[in-house]
């Protein structure tokens, strides 16, 4: 009788012992799996962090640019339908028997078929022919936008936004320019009348 008891006791231990190694190995199989679930997805959320970046890469005719608010947006450059040309275009007011004594000049360069380059000078007309000017706006660079029949810089502080009125009828050749945007060059007319084929005074 002792020796039957002695056996069950030792059969239950053994069997004590086997499930709880068995417990063991199943906790670590779960583990194992949820470690696993976790890199797996760590690896999804890597993939999507990428596929984010991916989508927001800039294609070549697009320019990021952040507004006022900081906030950036994405702007796609066109090809200019207009034909500017590098030289100052100045305000159309220093025509007649209105002499201005101050008035801005917009320099445009480095001409390209999106975007091109400007610089806005103040003049004050001195004695003579003498004049001061001075930089009141440094060169930066506007793309043309839409159509193609215009033209924007976005900055940190302005936008500025160029249209091209077709006052002589030289299109598509710009001899006529107004800016909006920046209070200096507002409600005036800018005009180059030294374009090849399109003089005038």
């Amino acid at each position: 009788m002792k020796k039957n008891l002695v056996l069950i006791l030792c059969l239950s231990l053994i069997l004590i012992l086997v499930g709880c190694n068995s417990d063991k190995k199943a906790n670590k199989s779960i583990q194992a799996t949820n470690e696993q679930n976790s890199v797996d997805e760590k690896k999804e959320t890597d993939l999507n962090d990428t596929n984010s970046i991916q989508s927001t890469e800039i294609r070549p005719n697009e320019q990021v640019v952040k507004n006022k608010n900081n906030v950036s947006q994405k702007i796609t450059k066109v090809n200019s339908k207009v034909k500017l040309y590098d030289g100052t275009y100045f305000d159309a007011r220093r025509y007649g028997e209105n002499i201005l004594k101050n008035y801005c000049e917009v320099v445009i360069s480095n001409i390209t078929n999106t975007s091109f380059d400007f610089t806005v000078y103040e003049v004050n007309k001195l004695d003579g022919k003498k004049e001061n000017k001075k930089v009141i706006f440094l060169t930066n660079t506007a793309v043309f936008t839409g159509d193609g029949m215009k033209a924007t810089f976005y900055g940190n502080d302005y936008t500025l936004n160029f249209t091209f009125p077709n006052y002589h009828h030289a299109y598509p050749a710009v001899t006529d320019m107004e800016i909006s945007g920046f209070e200096p060059l507002e409600g005036k007319t800018y005009v180059n009348n030294g374009i090849p084929g399109h003089e005038f005074g």
